[in-house]
């Protein structure tokens, strides 16, 4: 999806980002997932990191909803956009 949305001349910025983004994550919930562990236990540590990805889930459910549905809206008016003027087709 982040390549749907980028910019044509951006694509691959887009996703060196969002890879890079997504490692340092990674790398923040590893450093953190110790103290979680002394603080409530292994029996509760991952579980709590389960939030992050069903998060990351619904956000690209929701861009995707976002790209159907705005790429609808476009050929819309690429229908109507002859009529906006009021004159008929030529």
């Amino acid at each position: 999806l982040v390549a749907d949305v980028a910019p044509r001349h951006a694509v691959g910025t887009a996703l060196t980002l969002q890879t890079s983004l997504g490692f340092l994550l990674t790398m923040a919930s590893i450093q953190l997932l110790p103290a979680i562990v002394g603080a409530i236990g292994w029996r509760w540590a991952f579980a709590a990191l389960a939030p992050g990805p069903a998060l990351g889930i619904a956000a690209m459910i929701r861009l995707d909803a976002w790209l159907r549905d705005s790429r609808e809206r476009a050929c819309d008016d690429r229908e109507a956009a002859p009529f906006r003027d009021g004159s008929p087709m030529a």
